[in-house]
Formats: C-alpha cells, structure tokens, sequence
C-alpha cells in the first residue's frame, strides 16, 4: 500500500487546504507592489495604490493588544511581527505617524533576551501564545 494511500494530509492537517489571508504574505506582497510600483510608475497605479493601502490595513487590523501578530508561517509571534513591521515601514508607517509601529516596537524590544536574540519556542504556534525558550529551559535545568 502507498503511504498516501494511508495517511490523507487534507483529512490529518487542519485547514490544510483553505488558504487564508496571512500577515506575512500580505507583507510580502505590499513590499513587492511598492518595489513594482516605484519602478513603474505608470502601471495600472490606482489599482496597485488600491491594493498597498487595503493590504497595509489588513496588517494593522492584526496586530494584538500586545503589539505583536501571529505568525503562520515561523516561530511565530516574533517572525511575523518582523513582516508585519517590515511591510508597514514600506507603506510609509513610521514611530512618528503610526501607533502600531510603536507597539510593535515596545513588543519587539520587551521581549528581547539578555543574548540579544528572541528564542522564541515553537511550542507558541500551537498555543498561540508566545513562548521563549529560556523560559522553557528554566523548568527543565
């Protein structure tokens, strides 16, 4: 027997085969738009103006209280609160005119560790709920 055959993904994986708007594509794509549209200018620019902007509040509208945004796509919170922040910055957010951009801020440096990196545990993504690995490895030590 094909292990295909025994184990269906789409009956395994939950929501393996709806694709939902995420904050880390929709990124990505504000970013490439605003690259595309900066080197043509001319080019059906209403329609890509039209898309920069109803992306760009689809990031905010995902933030959480905390500042940070769910990550679906990485280690989770930290992850997408780069992109989320990345492709704000691109559509001209900055720490001047953006409340988000602020809170993303506050939540980046919060949640820094005395490394300097965030080692944010992948048991967060099933939580949704951020996890660092220090804290994780207190309990085990």
């Amino acid at each position: 027997m094909i292990a295909g055959q025994i184990l269906n993904p789409s009956e395994s994986f939950r929501n393996i085969i709806v694709d939902y708007p995420y904050v880390e594509c929709t990124s990505s794509l504000v970013q490439a738009l605003i690259l595309f549209r900066n080197s043509y200018p001319e080019y059906r620019c209403e329609e890509i103006e039209e898309c920069i902007k109803k992306g760009t509040l689809f990031i905010e509208k995902q933030q959480r209280t905390d500042g940070s945004w769910y990550g679906t796509w990485g280690v989770c919170f930290t992850y997408a609160s780069f992109f989320a922040t990345k492709g704000l910055v691109a559509a001209g957010r900055t720490y001047e005119n953006s409340v988000t951009i602020r809170k993303a801020c506050s939540f980046l440096l919060a949640k820094q560790l005395s490394s300097g990196g965030w080692g944010e545990n992948y048991l967060g993504c099933e939580t949704e709920v951020i996890l660092f690995s220090n804290i994780l490895l207190s309990f085990i030590v």
